[in-house]
């Protein structure tokens, strides 16, 4: 998704298929500005974000933005496949303590956003789940 430096997250991989139990992986020093995250060591985010019907998240990197809001989360994701499939829900927690959620339904590869502003922009925890959520 992009040469830049690499933050490493830790934590759970896999499917979060029960309800109000959302999947998370953290990072100690959080994702900056012109980072990319990856997770245990892997850049290639697909083998660990996954939901349901083929839903997963290839790559995030947050960068800075011109305008109305300071830092875009993006993140290289397809929904699910399938009619009534549902979506990927994600969730960005930034060093701040604020949280900025993200819907994924379309199961067309593509790149989504998250735009937002922060006095400490890092996104130190990414949740994600088969389910809406709140953190």
């Amino acid at each position: 998704m992009s040469n830049y430096p690499i933050t490493d997250f830790q934590g759970d991989c896999g499917e979060s298929s029960q309800q109000g139990r959302p999947n998370s992986v953290g990072s100690v020093k959080g994702l900056q500005c012109n980072e990319t995250a990856s997770i245990q060591g892997n850049t290639d985010l697909s083998t660990c974000m996954r939901a349901n019907n083929g839903a997963m998240v290839y790559g995030i990197t947050l960068t800075g933005s011109p305008g109305v809001f300071d830092f875009v989360v993006n993140v290289d994701a397809q929904g699910p496949h399938g009619f009534g499939s549902g979506s990927m829900y994600l969730a960005f927690t930034d060093e701040s303590g604020d949280t900025y959620y993200l819907s994924i339904y379309s199961s067309t590869r593509s790149v989504h956003t998250v735009r937002y502003n922060s006095e400490k922009p890092a996104i130190k925890r990414i949740w994600w789940s088969d389910y809406s959520f709140t953190v």
